[in-house]
């Protein structure tokens, strides 16, 4: 897929979102690798609906768009009002920084200061929580290196929410977080889903070098930030 097909789709998506939910649509937003210039040609395509209400009408209404061949690819999150008002603070970067608005005016604020903490101690929660649950349970562990491919996703968001944190810049691309980070195992975590498809083989083998790195990289960022608190 080409970035000229996705923009196209993004279009029909947005006609048809605006057709299906009227005025209960609040806002659209297009995020993620396509948004950022990051997109390979089998990326999703993701974005954030936002609406007044949600009910099983509104649910049973996107899922009939997403069954579509058209937009197969799209991976949407589905917001009411009422969610975003409570929404904590996880992952909200991507909806400002490299974010583009497709319908509507997003209400969200910028994350505070206080909320990339808790973002990143969110993070480094799940990445260490799955790190160790999966190298002391292996047995009743299934598709451990999707779970944590995954994990380190989220650990690059992380970073770069601490990068935002320690010197106020959002690094929207991984290679701008690479040129920020001075610790050289917080650029390993980027390279390990740079170079994940010639590598998944043996992680796959043998998973218990992701483990750790995952377990260091937890204890390593909450050390961080507890020492510039």
């Amino acid at each position: 897929m080409t970035k000229s097909q996705v923009q196209t789709l993004l279009k029909k998506f947005v006609n048809v979102i605006k057709k299906s939910y009227g005025k209960n649509l609040v806002f659209i937003i297009h995020h993620g690798s396509w948004a950022t210039g990051e997109a390979s040609s089998n990326s999703d395509i993701d974005s954030l609906v936002m609406l007044e209400k949600i009910t099983k009408k509104e649910l049973a209404k996107l899922r009939d768009i997403l069954n579509q061949k058209e937009f197969e690819k799209f991976t949407v999150l589905l917001f009411s009002r009422l969610d975003m008002n409570n929404f904590i603070p996880f992952a909200r970067h991507q909806f400002h920084y490299g974010a583009k608005i497709l319908y509507g005016r997003c209400s969200l604020p910028e994350p505070t200061r206080e909320e990339m903490l808790i973002e990143i101690k969110k993070i480094a929660d799940e990445v260490g929580f799955w790190s160790k649950f999966l190298f002391t349970h292996q047995k009743q562990a299934e598709n451990i290196v999707r779970k944590m491919y995954w994990r380190f996703k989220e650990a690059i968001i992380a970073l770069k929410v601490y990068v935002h944190w320690k010197t106020g810049e959002f690094p929207i691309t991984k290679k701008r977080l690479k040129r920020l980070l001075h610790d050289p195992k917080d650029k390993e975590i980027v390279e390990i889903i740079e170079n994940w498809e010639k590598n998944k083989g043996g992680y796959e083998k043998n998973p218990d070098p992701l483990l750790i790195k995952g377990l260091n990289f937890s204890q390593r960022i909450l050390k961080k930030i507890n020492r510039k608190m």
